[in-house]
């Protein structure tokens, strides 16, 4: 019984203890506790430090085929060879608490792995590498692959702050949007020059999108006009222009402001050459019901709400500019090739402005100030009535 306990108890001290854990987790332990320091400590005396074992050195000075025989292997043993007897010794070591043989197996592993040589040639390569602030170029490539994230958080969160500021509080504020829709080409610089020479606008935003609605056919379409169209109805323009194709979608949706009681009050303080160069745009919601649901998908048609009275009354939606010439020195020219199409533009205030009466406002003076904007144009383009 005695001597049943006794191999038992040798059996727990060779690693029944050490079985949990695996090949991986007791090599890098072994690698470790070779190279750490050991610590002993109690509450009445001070810390201690163990002297640091060091390997035998004649184990420094074998190569790769003598480290391998020290272990009993032959030259063309494998990797995985190599680590179970790594791994067994070490058990065998840890058990009998022998920490010399422990020094000495973790040096011979690493110069049978490779590792000491690899370690070696990098330093090598390290002394003999140009050095950058201090870093080879490979230090910095390893410095960036774990710490380069910090660095682009870092920047992300400088240029987001720098925008924020910058648009909140170094940044003149837009002071008037306006938006071109259409198949027409625009000169926003035209535009830009007049509201801020004539209106006073500090930092305008003129911008537009090239739109073909309806029938599509030999005409070139913008792939993105649509996308640009809905940005830009999503800041609420001021001031919007359109085509004759386009505005009755606008106004069904409900995105142009009621102008009859603009044009009252034009009627009553523009002169007649000024009036002469407009027209009133009269639209209804019964009115883009007759022209559009007929040609609309089914699925469309009954998502469409029923027409109410006050559907069939026409109201003044924007005015319209039909002379060519009047179109280019706003800025625009038409770039239908159907014959069928009228080709006119329509200014318009947009229902979401965050200022209707001011939108209104410049709307008008635009329009009033067509006679100068066309005498400008006709200095620069002295042939444009003879051609038009």
């Amino acid at each position: 019984m005695k001597e049943e306990k006794k191999k038992r108890g040798l059996g727990e001290v060779k690693g029944e203890g050490l079985e949990q854990n695996s090949k991986e987790e007791l090599g890098e332990k072994l690698r470790s506790s070779a190279s750490s320091k050991a610590k002993e400590s109690s509450e009445e005396e001070p810390k201690e430090q163990k002297e640091k074992i060091l390997p035998d050195p004649s184990i420094e000075k074998m190569d790769r085929q003598e480290a391998m025989e020290y272990f009993g292997l032959p030259a063309w043993a494998s990797k995985e060879d190599l680590d179970d007897k790594f791994w067994k010794l070490g058990k065998t070591y840890t058990a009998q608490k022998d920490e010399q043989k422990l020094a000495d197996i973790s040096l011979a592993y690493s110069i049978a792995s490779g590792e000491r040589d690899r370690k070696a040639e990098e330093k090598k390569e390290e002394a003999e590498a140009k050095h950058y602030l201090g870093k080879t170029k490979k230090q910095w490539k390893d410095f960036f692959h774990y710490e380069g994230w910090k660095f682009i958080v870092a920047i992300a969160v400088i240029i987001g702050g720098w925008a924020f500021i910058n648009y909140y509080f170094l940044a003149p504020r837009v002071d008037v949007r306006m938006a071109s829709i259409g198949h027409f080409s625009q000169d926003v610089s035209i535009m830009e020059y007049y509201l801020k020479d004539n209106l006073g606008c500090k930092n305008p935003e003129v911008r537009d999108a090239d739109v073909v609605s309806g029938n599509s056919e030999d005409e070139e379409v913008d792939e993105y006009g649509v996308q640009k169209a809905t940005n830009l109805m999503a800041v609420h323009p001021d001031i919007l222009v359109f085509d004759m194709p386009t505005v009755p979608v606008y106004v069904n949706s409900g995105d142009l402001y009621i102008l009859d009681d603009v044009y009252e009050n034009m009627k009553a303080t523009w002169s007649k050459e000024d009036l002469a160069r407009i027209e009133p745009y009269y639209y209804s919601k019964a009115r883009f019901y007759e022209e559009f649901l007929d040609d609309m998908p089914e699925t469309y048609q009954d998502a469409m709400e029923p027409l109410k009275e006050e559907d069939y009354v026409e109201h003044i939606y924007g005015f319209i500019i039909r002379d060519k010439i009047d179109q280019a020195s706003l800025g625009y020219k038409l770039l239908w090739k159907n014959p069928g199409i009228e080709r006119i533009i329509i200014f318009g205030v947009g229902a979401g402005s965050s200022d209707i009466n001011k939108a209104i406002e410049r709307m008008t003076k635009i329009l009033e100030d067509i006679d100068v904007l066309r005498a400008e144009y006709l200095e620069d383009h002295p042939y444009a009535e003879s051609e038009d």
